[in-house]
């Protein structure tokens, strides 16, 4: 039997073939008439990725209500309309107007995920959006049922009835798979290692990671939010997780014996308390499966998304859960029939350690607070954590305390307003400007010297050099640029850079591109592991027409670039000065690594056009092979394999030694450049905690 939450035989309830109910496909639900299309339920499925969804949703909506005893629609999509309806999905096309929605299939679920801007939009319009995806997943969830691992189906192969007895089907065993995920932590963790560096197995990455692959592989019919904290020191996990809210439930059902569709609204908070408990258990179970070291989880539940109110705190014991609450699992009581809206069934198989748990007379469950938990991960802001680094990360990252990785919070207010209003009146006097900025850089350079932190290392004899980081990234490959362990790094002003780099841009605008490039060389020196800092050396050099150079101080940014969009950039000035210094193959090679979503995407696919147009009959053919040309005329193809071990190392050692928050912006850039979706939960994860 085909289990959809996993390809693999779960051993629960609801195993016979055919209907959803272990009848057969021509016995159960209202009985249907033949449909000789051939259309199945992938099909129907496809069509809601194949258009604009709002034109997707409002087609099938149509097609079903033009439907007649001559020309049936078949039970898949008369039941996915009923769905859409009671989802509101009309409403979509407003929405999608003013912020607009891609739908998506994910390749690793086959389930769907709408794509918009999370920060416009209106908890209603985002309510909505996600109504209709999870009815669109839970369609996908029935289609699996029907298929029973057999290969494609006519729409036509379940009743409209029988496609709701799926539904809940689907609702009561999202559980079924959880000893899968508690086996887990016998099979190999291939994210564990990180470009050179493996974690301690049981260690806080190794844990995050297993946890967030498992959360990653669930298939569920409502979009799981998830935060989480490990701490392998308590041997405990911690959990937020949004659960949905009453009104995405289901508000009727067909009754067989009746032969008819009844309302059951009134069952839809009692629904959602008992979709909410058999969540925890399967999170519970994937915690408990990250590593044998983990004996205690907690999971408290949000209501509708991550940031709603918890409506449940629930802990886990390894033990008890292994035990009892397995057994429940494993031997169909936790997803039988009679427990689809039964929370106080299913709360008593859980056999918690302790709970908060507030189950209304309705069925509601209500705002609780959050179980306490201590926990050996520190969470303290990185600018005011001073907290000793290990042996090897100091000579790693050039700091003797967390709080030295500091670069990102603010320095002096007041200054940067100053900075500000010169800026604003520039305009009215590029002389006086200068002048005021150069006071700015002379007065934010003695403040560094006096820094008293600082002379005190120099007092004993330690090399300390000042850095400005362009982001935060930048201030942990110091091991790229400097070999010398013992070397210590001070942060620079950033307004006093500011200052600098505004110089060197009034001066070229002054034409004195001498003065304009002594102070770009400056911000170079000042910030040697920041690939913006060589923007403003590139851009004199292209006032004066020196390409030549600006391929060299491109190539020194690309060693030590690491964003996507400062390789971008820096490979779309590169291109244009292989151009013009007649090298068209390398510049054609640089342009087709400017990703066309980048900011300088429309620019460069402009450029590269124009270039094609130039090179006529010596475009390259088919078997031209770009990175090697790059390869070849010394192009650095960033983000470099050295850089990326020091980025590898660092996120691995500080994660596992209790540093949360200054591992969290490697994992984000190390998330990025792999475009994974699980070291980007396990990046969020680790920047906000629970």
């Amino acid at each position: 039997m085909f289990d959809f939450f996993r390809k693999k035989n779960n051993g629960g309830r609801d195993e016979g073939k055919g209907g959803p109910d272990g009848t057969s496909r021509s016995s159960a639900g209202e009985g249907s008439t033949p449909d000789p299309s051939d259309k199945t339920t992938r099909d129907v499925l496809a069509e809601f990725t194949a258009a604009p969804l709002p034109d997707a949703v409002d087609g099938l909506l149509f097609r079903v209500s033009m439907a007649d005893a001559a020309s049936p629609a078949s039970g898949f999509e008369a039941y996915a309309a009923r769905l859409l309806s009671d989802a509101d999905a009309p409403s979509l096309r407003a929405i999608a107007v003013e912020h607009p929605v891609e739908l998506r299939r994910l390749n690793t679920t086959n389930l769907f995920w709408s794509v918009f801007d999370d920060s416009t939009i209106s908890a209603g319009a985002r309510g909505t959006i996600l109504r209709i995806e999870s009815v669109l997943d839970r369609l996908a969830m029935i289609s699996m049922i029907m298929e029973d691992d057999n290969g494609a189906v006519p729409a036509n192969a379940f009743t409209e009835g029988q496609c709701s007895e799926a539904d809940w089907r689907v609702l009561r065993s999202i559980a079924n798979d959880a000893g899968h995920y508690l086996g887990a932590a016998d099979h190999d963790n291939k994210l564990d290692t990180q470009y050179g560096t493996t974690g301690i197995r049981g260690g806080n990455w190794d844990l995050s990671t297993r946890f967030a692959a498992a959360c990653e592989e669930m298939v569920l019919p409502f979009r799981l939010e998830y935060r989480f904290v490990c701490d392998s020191g308590t041997g405990t996990i911690v959990a937020d997780v949004s659960m949905p809210a009453p009104d995405v439930f289901l508000k009727s059902r067909f009754d067989e014996a009746a032969g008819q569709w009844v309302d059951v609204s009134a069952q839809r908070a009692n629904a959602a308390a008992a979709y909410g408990l058999r969540l925890a258990a399967l999170i519970a179970s994937a915690a408990f499966g990250s590593s044998v070291g983990i004996t205690r989880v907690i999971v408290n539940g949000k209501e509708g998304s991550i940031a709603g109110a918890t409506i449940m705190s629930l802990e886990f014991a390894r033990i008890p859960f292994t035990m009892g609450t397995m057994a429940a699992i494993r031997d169909g009581r936790f997803s039988a029939p009679e427990t689809e809206c039964d929370p106080a069934a299913l709360f008593d198989m859980l056999h918690l350690q302790n709970s908060a748990f507030n189950l209304a007379d309705d069925g509601s469950l209500q705002p609780v607070e959050p179980l306490e938990v201590e926990l050996a991960v520190v969470r303290t802001p990185v600018a005011e954590d001073d907290r000793e680094l290990s042996p090897e990360l100091r000579d790693l990252l050039h700091a003797d305390t967390v709080r030295e990785l500091d670069v990102m919070s603010e320095q002096d207010a007041d200054l940067a307003a100053r900075y500000r209003a010169i800026m604003d009146e520039k305009d009215d006097s590029l002389l006086l400007a200068v002048a005021q900025l150069e006071d700015i850089v002379a007065e934010t350079s003695k403040a560094t010297e006096e820094e008293e932190a600082a002379r005190a290392l120099r007092e004993s004899g330690v090399t300390v050099k000042p850095l400005y980081c362009e982001n935060v990234f930048a201030r942990y490959l110091t091991s790229v640029v400097e070999s010398d362990p013992a070397v210590r790094y001070q942060r620079m002003s950033d307004i006093g850079q500011a200052a600098r780099s505004s110089l060197s841009r009034i001066y070229r605008d002054m034409g004195d591109l001498d003065a304009a490039e002594a102070q770009a060389r400056v911000c170079i020196e000042l910030a040697p592991t920041s690939a913006p800092a060589y923007n403003d050396l590139i851009t004199c050099y292209a006032e004066g027409d020196h390409y030549d150079r600006i391929i060299e101080v491109a190539k020194d940014a690309l060693r030590v670039a690491v964003t996507g969009n400062d390789i971008s950039y820096v490979f779309y000035r590169l291109a244009f000065a292989y151009w013009q210094t007649g090298r068209l193959r390398e510049a054609l090679a640089c342009y087709l690594r400017v990703p066309e979503g980048s900011p300088m995407g429309e620019a460069a696919q402009r450029e590269r056009n124009d270039l094609l147009s130039e090179m006529g009959n010596n475009v390259p053919g088919n078997d031209w092979d770009p990175t090697a040309c790059l390869r070849t005329a010394g192009v650095p193809l960033a983000p470099l394999d050295d850089v990326m071990e020091v980025v590898g190392r660092a996120l691995v050692l500080l994660c596992d030694q209790n540093m949360p928050l200054a591992a969290a912006p490697l994992a984000s850039l190390v998330a990025s450049t792999q475009r994974n979706d699980i070291l980007h939960a396990v990046a969020a994860s680790l920047r906000q905690g629970v």
